[in-house]
């Protein structure tokens, strides 16, 4: 049978069953456009879907109480950064493709609830974690102890504060302080940093302490600097 033939019966089914001959036409005119492939492409596609919705809270209440009190006690000294990624912090160093994603995975999906960076460099000062009940749970402690290696490898001081009810601003200071190289005094709190040369700085490299030492050679031997404590493996320094 044609194709004319079969066409012509199923124009005549079509308008036995009620449709008009136009109608008709334009049914057996679809068919056949889409037996030829014309009009692929043409259908309008779906819309792609974006089902996000806005968070009610960014940070828990207890962040929020203790981001409050960090902020006010680092002041312009430090920049204060939530919830960093880890693989934003870190990177792993293998020649072996394999090892270096298995290691990046295991960092990936992981982060650090607070980090203190300089103002002027942005480097990493010190990470701080907030403990609430959760980090009890063996999962939890499994993946704190894993954090902290991470932290500790890298030479990134890393900081666990219990959530509380409320944070007093001296205790706050006295575990962060450390870290900005900056003298807390009970009367006035925070000041600026200290002046003289006895308050030992963080390292600029790998954020550990430093010790003041003597060039015994060169251009400024005599002279004094602040060489890292992690040396020879970091070789920061700062100026006295």
């Amino acid at each position: 049978m044609t194709s004319d033939k079969k066409f012509g019966l199923l124009r005549n089914l079509l308008q036995a069953i009620g449709l008009s001959q136009a109608a008709a036409d334009d049914v057996v005119d679809f068919i056949v456009a889409l037996l030829a492939g014309e009009g692929k492409g043409d259908a309008t596609p779906a819309p792609e879907e974006f089902p996000y919705l806005l968070r009610d809270d960014f940070l828990s209440a207890a962040e929020l109480s203790y981001f409050k009190v960090l902020q006010s006690v680092v002041g312009e000294q430090a920049l204060l950064f939530t919830k960093v990624n880890l693989s934003d912090l870190f990177w792993v160093k293998s020649d072996d493709r394999s090892q270096f994603r298995v290691y990046t995975n295991k960092i990936d999906r992981k982060h650090v609830d607070f980090l203190l960076c300089d103002p002027a460099t942005l480097r990493p000062l010190v990470g701080i974690e907030l403990d609430d009940k959760s980090h009890q749970r063996p999962d939890r402690q499994e993946r704190d102890a894993f954090v902290d290696e991470v932290f500790k490898a890298a030479g990134l001081p890393l900081l666990h504060v219990p959530v509380k009810r409320a944070y007093p601003l001296a205790d706050i200071a006295a575990q962060v302080v450390p870290y900005l190289n900056r003298v807390v005094t009970p009367a006035s709190g925070v000041t600026s940093k200290a002046d003289s040369v006895s308050e030992s700085p963080r390292c600029p490299k790998c954020g550990g302490e430093m010790i003041l030492r003597t060039a015994k050679k060169g251009a400024n031997a005599g002279g004094q600097f602040w060489g890292c404590s992690n040396y020879p493996q970091c070789r920061g320094m700062v100026e006295v």
